[in-house]
């Protein structure tokens, strides 16, 4: 008799557990079968930029299998100009909650996106949600609104139209944009001084281009959006206290730092110390350009 009780209280066991096993699983074969559309991948703009760095790659598929996946997905998202993606882990992929979280919540590892798109696909903040099956949502609030880019690019193109021949080498134009930008600019030393100073927009291309007032965030957007208009590749360098420019020119990798050569005196003069320079002459000038090689490998 014991045995039969045995018996059963064991099939019960395994009745059980294994019916738990086929709920998660149904559960999880419903959310991604039957919602097929929600995870259909995002549009992508006309600032989407095609370009793969080393440190990011444009990952368009809605599923993801491992962290690195889902760190090309966010950048896609980001890159593509959406304001929604939704997405989710496959079932393998068992640290997915837990690298969902500590990306999620990691806000200065997420700003480094920002580097690698086009200035008017940058966020302001990005919003997490996701459940125990790993589906995922993310939103994203941009930093230029339309009105902002449509002020921008009217300068922009009007500035290139006039004054960029497209006979001209990449340098020489590049230069014209550089002492353009910086005859056109002051440093805001009002949000140096009080961060949350909001008299200009000195930390996007607005502020330099509109207003006349930028810091280094505002200048190194601002030489992107013409970067990107001339179709050289490009992207951001930035550490904890400083952003400038990277740009592929002539089959090599050069720094612009239109900061660093718009100097905060009376008399503005030009310099050009931080135009169109290698890596190693950047460190000889000084050590507060120092950068993550793993993340910015291009300019190693």
């Amino acid at each position: 008799m014991s045995k039969i009780i045995f018996t059963i209280g064991f099939i019960m066991i395994l009745v059980v557990t294994i019916g738990t096993f086929w709920q998660t699983d149904i559960i999880y074969w419903y959310t991604h079968t039957f919602n097929e559309d929600k995870f259909q991948g995002v549009s992508v703009n006309e600032y989407f930029l095609e370009d793969n760095f080393s440190y990011v790659n444009n990952y368009t598929d809605n599923d993801v299998s491992n962290k690195k996946q889902m760190i090309d997905l966010i950048y896609y998202f980001i890159n593509s100009g959406s304001d929604k993606i939704e997405a989710y882990c496959v079932k393998e992929y068992t640290d997915c909650i837990k690298d969902l979280e500590s990306i999620s919540t990691d806000q200065e590892a997420l700003s480094i996106f920002n580097n690698f798109v086009h200035p008017y696909n940058s966020f302001s903040k990005l919003s997490f949600s996701y459940d125990e099956y790993g589906n995922f949502t993310i939103t994203n609030n941009k930093i230029y609104d339309d009105k902002m880019i449509d002020e921008i690019n009217k300068i922009v193109d009007e500035y290139i139209a006039k004054n960029i021949s497209f006979n001209l080498k990449d340098s020489e134009k590049l230069k014209l944009i550089h002492d353009f930008i910086i005859d056109n600019t002051k440093y805001d030393t009002l949000k140096i001084d009080n961060i949350t100073d909001e008299t200009y927009n000195s930390e996007n291309a607005y502020g330099v281009l509109i207003e006349h007032y930028g810091i280094c965030s505002g200048y190194a957007d601002t030489m992107a959006i013409f970067l990107n208009k001339l179709g050289i590749i490009n992207y951001k360098i930035s550490n904890d206290e400083h952003i400038w420019n990277l740009a592929y020119v002539d089959n090599k990798w050069v720094h612009i730092d239109l900061t660093w050569d718009d100097p905060v005196t009376e008399n503005d003069i030009n310099r050009t110390d931080y135009f169109m320079i290698d890596t190693k002459t950047l460190h000889e000038l000084d050590q507060e350009h120092d950068f993550n090689t793993y993340i910015f490998e291009e300019a190693k």
